[in-house]
Formats: C-alpha cells, sequence, structure tokens
C-alpha cells in the first residue's frame, strides 16, 4: 500500500518508485500521444536516467524541456530527476534569442526536443547554442520509445531499485523555472526536490484529492501551475494526470468527459471559454469535483455553477512558493472559497507587513512567505538577497490582509496600487465591485496620470451590449459604483469592449499594460 507519509525521502524518483511499487498497472499519465502506467513510467524513466548517466551528465546539471504538453514531457523531467539533473522547462513560445539567453543564463547541457512545435523549427533554434559544455539537442519524435541519440542504458534490472538509488536529494535543485519577464529580464527560480514534492501533497490534500482521481491539464507544463503543482500533485496522489497538448474548448470538454476526469485546473480564461462553449450542454463533465481555479469570484461561481466543479477550491500564489502558498479546502463553503484565497500550506508560513511591522487582523500590508519556497535565484546572489530579509521571510510585493479566521485576502500588486487624491487605492478591490453589476464580465482598473501629478481611476469594462449602448452603459455604472463605494474610487474614464477586443501578450493573457496605454492617450 502507498502511503505518501511512509516515503523514505521526499524526491519525485523516491515517489514515482513507491507508487509503481505499490500500484504497477494504475495510469499515471494519459495524453494526446498515449499513455503509461506507473509501472512503465518508472521503467522509461530509470532508462532515460541510465542514458543520461551514460552520456556523461553529472549530478547537479541542468536540461532543458522544449517539448509540448504530453508523456514525452512528463517522461524526460522524471528520467533526468532520477539522474540527479535539474530541469529547465522551456516556453514553447520562445524564439531562437530568447531561447539561447535562458539556455546561457542557465548553463544547460542539452535540451530535448523535438523538430518543430506548433510550426516553430525548434530543433534548429536549439541547434548551435554558444554554451560551455552544451551537447547538440536530443530529439524525441512524437511516437519514439525514447530521444534519438539516447541509447537503452539500463538494460535488464529493476527499475524500482534503479530509482531509490537516484542521486536526487530533497535540497537538490529540481526546476529552475524562468518568469514571464514582462516588466524586466525573467528570473531564475530555483525550486528544490523536497519543496516541490512536499507542497504538490499539501496543494492536493486541500482539494481533497485522492488515489484514483483523474487530473484535467490543459495550460502548457512548462508554467508553474504545471511542472511544480498539478504534476507534483498528481504524482503524490498515485492520481492519474490526462493532459492535453494543448487547450482549445470544445476538445477539452470532449476530452474531459471520454477519461471521466474528477479534477480540473483551469485559469480564469479557460473557465470562461469553457462555461461560453456551444458544446458544454451536449457533454456529460459531472465527473469534474474538486480543482483549482484561481481567478476572480464571478469566474470561481462560473466554475462551480456552470461546469459544476462544486468543491473547487481558491487559490494565492507565485513561482517562488510553487505556485500556491495558501488555499481554501474542498471542504469550505462556496461563499469563503469565492471570496478568499485560504489559510496558509502547512509546507509554509505567511505573514502581512505593514510600515514595518507585522500587520493586524483586517490590515492590507505587503505579503509575505517563509517555508518550503524558493533557495534563490539562479546565480544571482544580488536579486536574492533583496528579495529576503534576514529572518529568511520572502517579500512578495504583493498586498492582502489575513481576516479574523486566518484567511487571506489578496488585493493586487504592491506596483499597482493607485495613488488618487492622495490615498492608496487597490485596483482589484474595484474590480471585485465592478463584476458585480449585471452587465460587467470582467473589469481592468489602473491608474491614469492626471496634469497635477496625481492619478485618477481609470477602467476597461467587458460587456456584450452592442457599440451604440456602451456610453449609456458606461455612465449607468459610475451611478452603480457611486451608491456602493467612496468618490475616489468611481472611475472616471470609462471603456466598453467586447471581449475579443481585449489586447493579449504572447502567452494569452490579458495585457493590462496595452489597456492602460490604450485608455490613457
Amino acid at each position: 500500500m502507498y502511503r505518501f507519509d511512509q516515503l523514505g525521502a521526499a524526491t519525485t524518483p523516491a515517489v514515482l518508485a513507491a507508487v509503481a511499487e505499490a500500484l504497477p498497472d494504475r495510469s499515471f499519465v494519459v495524453a494526446d500521444d498515449g499513455e503509461l502506467t506507473y509501472r512503465a513510467m518508472a521503467s522509461l524513466c530509470a532508462d532515460l536516467a541510465a542514458g543520461f548517466t551514460a552520456l556523461g551528465f553529472q549530478p547537479g546539471e541542468r536540461i532543458g524541456i522544449l517539448l509540448p504538453n504530453g508523456l514525452r514531457w512528463c517522461a524526460t523531467l522524471f528520467g533526468a530527476h532520477a539522474a540527479g539533473l535539474s530541469v529547465v522547462p522551456l516556453n514553447t513560445w520562445y524564439r531562437r534569442d530568447e531561447l539561447a539567453s535562458v539556455a546561457r543564463r542557465a548553463g544547460l547541457r542539452t535540451i530535448i526536443t523535438q523538430t518543430e512545435i506548433f510550426g516553430f523549427e525548434s530543433a534548429s533554434a536549439a541547434a548551435g547554442l554558444d554554451v560551455a559544455g552544451y551537447i547538440e539537442p536530443l530529439l524525441w519524435p512524437a511516437g519514439a520509445a525514447r530521444p534519438v541519440g539516447l541509447a537503452p542504458a539500463l538494460g535488464p534490472g529493476d527499475p524500482i531499485a534503479a530509482l531509490l538509488k537516484s542521486p536526487a536529494a530533497e535540497a537538490a535543485d529540481a526546476l529552475v523555472v524562468f518568469t514571464s519577464g514582462s516588466s524586466a529580464e525573467p528570473k531564475a527560480v530555483r525550486l528544490t526536490q523536497g519543496g516541490l514534492v512536499r507542497t504538490g501533497h499539501a496543494i492536493g490534500e486541500r482539494q481533497g484529492v485522492s488515489a484514483g482521481d483523474r487530473f484535467w491539464f490543459a495550460s502548457p507544463l512548462f508554467f508553474v501551475f504545471g511542472c511544480a503543482n498539478a504534476l507534483p500533485n498528481a504524482l503524490t496522489h498515485a492520481a492519474t494526470l490526462c493532459v492535453q497538448e494543448r487547450f482549445e474548448a470544445a476538445s477539452a470538454l470532449e476530452f474531459i468527459e471520454r477519461h471521466r476526469c474528477t479534477v480540473y485546473y483551469g485559469v480564469a480564461p479557460v473557465t470562461r471559454a469553457l462555461a461560453l462553449c456551444a458544446d458544454l450542454p451536449l457533454r456529460d463533465i459531472s465527473s469534474l469535483r474538486t480543482g483549482t481555479a484561481n481567478a476572480t469570484p464571478e469566474d470561481l461561481h462560473v466554475a462551480m455553477e456552470v461546469l459544476g466543479v462544486q468543491q473547487v477550491c481558491n487559490a494565492y500564489g507565485l513561482t517562488e512558493g510553487y505556485g500556491h502558498s495558501t488555499m481554501t479546502a474542498h471542504t469550505d463553503p462556496a461563499e469563503v472559497r469565492i471570496s478568499s484565497q485560504g489559510t496558509v500550506l502547512p509546507t509554509q508560513q505567511l505573514r502581512i507587513v505593514a510600515d514595518g511591522a507585522v500587520a493586524p487582523t483586517d490590515v492590507a500590508g505587503e505579503i509575505q512567505i517563509r517555508g518550503l519556497i524558493t533557495p534563490g535565484y539562479l546565480d544571482d546572489a544580488d536579486t536574492t538577497t533583496r528579495a529576503f530579509d534576514r529572518d529568511g521571510w520572502f517579500r512578495t510585493g504583493d498586498i492582502g490582509l489575513i481576516d479574523a479566521d486566518h484567511r487571506l485576502h489578496y488585493l493586487g500588486r504592491r506596483d499597482d496600487t493607485m495613488k488618487v487624491q492622495g490615498i492608496n487605492v487597490s485596483p482589484m478591490e474595484i474590480e471585485l465591485l465592478l463584476v458585480q453589476h449585471d452587465m460587467i464580465d470582467e473589469a481592468f482598473v489602473f491608474g491614469l496620470a492626471t496634469p497635477e501629478g496625481d492619478q485618477s481611476v481609470g477602467c476597461v469594462l467587458v460587456s456584450s451590449v452592442p457599440p451604440k449602448e456602451r456610453r449609456r452603459l458606461g455612465r449607468d455604472v459610475q451611478t452603480w459604483i457611486r451608491q456602493r463605494a467612496a468618490s475616489y474610487k468611481v472611475p472616471t474614464t470609462i471603456r466598453i469592449v467586447a471581449a475579443g477586443e481585449l489586447p493579449l501578450t504572447p502567452t494569452g493573457k490579458v495585457s493590462k499594460r496595452l489597456l492602460k496605454e490604450q485608455t490613457q492617450t
């Protein structure tokens, strides 16, 4: 019988070995490119690890994964871990210059990829990189048993025993995740084996995940939400990860129905796309029970009431904390899961700091975390030193408050705070109010510079009203919010747009920067 609390070591090779021994025939990964049981995954990963070692790779060195979601992505991660290697998940939206920059900064020994990904010639981009000790990319074609050039190296033997002999240690780096870098050069966040495994398990406990659950995941695995959250969550609970190569609403609904997925992993745009899909009434997705849908209260309501994920959880987190630091419990009342980000996970500590001191209940300040979080940034001592205080608290730069029930209420980024009439105002506070209006689907609030050097409240609202009705709706919204909030929080500039008019970043997120620029002009 597999039990997480009886593991000898909290590393991915140790967990994979334990589950494969106890539940060898249970499906671990179900993907568009095939399916592997826990035993089959253990055998493949032990073989990959022996192959990496035969190529001369040493424990602690780093390799990159540049593959679409699927079996090969997961097997490469766990095979590298079994060899004691650290993995750098590479964004499939990268182009050659970005890829070369990340490879140099991470000191990659090689990149596992395929000839092309979604029209991008990934193999060509990963070739000839100017990195000391770099081995030309190892291509893993879809359907192949292993990467070309990585010959079978394990031979006959017990893969479980091989995994248990892995040099991976709890304090060793399991991942180096490069943040998006929207306002500065991306940071290279180090995440350890112990933190990955223990936090992933704690997340699943809050969701009520158990052995036999089936995860639905269609976001990119290279994001922390996948590689450091959903994947170790499924592994540590002996569950099945049903992963799609990429998200498309109609195919996702069919996939969830076909595989009877029970655990929902969806971000706000995904939740809304599924809810609006014309195929939703035609599909039976009633198997969905719990999961995570980090979003606005309205999006969480949609996940519960429209998609039927009745026990879906809310959470707060960032890359440096393995994606989640606080979570609601799946057993919390719906209003608690909608209105808060829950309590801190047992793997971490959290506090609110205002004016240089720990803030009391219901007082807003900076969110700081400590415990099983990143040990720092790769080869960047200065940034690491600035990020932590002398007692090891990580300064997130996010603003929030803790209520009398020890639940976190996230209020936004410190850098986003507006100064209106000399008063600090959180954009998120106004956004959460605006989406309560019957005609508003989404709200994006930001500060607009005034000639006096102050700021006024600007916003872009998403609504399905006809264009000729937008000006009237804007006036109605101002009247409506004036009755519910202080006068300095009332937007003075309002733009109404349809959902399809929102500018997006290369990663598919709404670009608040562009919205602000368009509104300011």
